[in-house]
């Protein structure tokens, strides 16, 4: 599966808008297949891309089976999308106070970047870098 997704990434970052394939299906080079008068045919890369990935399972045009990936990547990953739709919050000079405090033992522990100690939190992280510097 890794692999499928390196080769859709790199198939879909090339600059010539188009790959070439043989009358087989092989993905083939333009300026060699005319070397060796080889019959191709242009394809946009983002439709192979998306016929390979939904061969495998991975349906990227469903918006219901996009939203359960995500929402089971979100579980596994701890990274909890609960926090991207909920309403702002605000911290008390206490409560800011009291994370930078924790920080500082999370930091002498080195543990933890400052990004992720923020993200954990719920806290934007230039939102925490201006709360270390006041």
């Amino acid at each position: 599966m890794r692999d499928l997704i390196k080769e859709a990434i790199a198939d879909l970052k090339k600059g010539d808008g188009f790959i070439y394939v043989t009358s087989d299906g092989s993905k083939i080079d333009l300026h060699e297949a005319a070397s060796k008068g080889i019959a191709v045919t242009p394809v946009n890369p983002k439709d192979q891309v998306i016929k390979k990935l939904e061969a495998a399972g991975l349906y990227l045009n469903d918006g219901r089976f996009l939203n359960e990936l995500n929402e089971l990547i979100s579980l596994v990953t701890g990274n909890s999308t609960a926090s991207k739709t909920s309403k702002r919050r605000s911290f008390t000079d206490a409560e800011k106070s009291k994370i930078v405090e924790e920080w500082k033992k999370v930091e002498a522990a080195g543990k933890k970047t400052k990004a992720a100690f923020a993200r954990e939190i719920g806290v934007g992280y230039q939102t925490f870098i201006n709360w270390l510097r006041s």
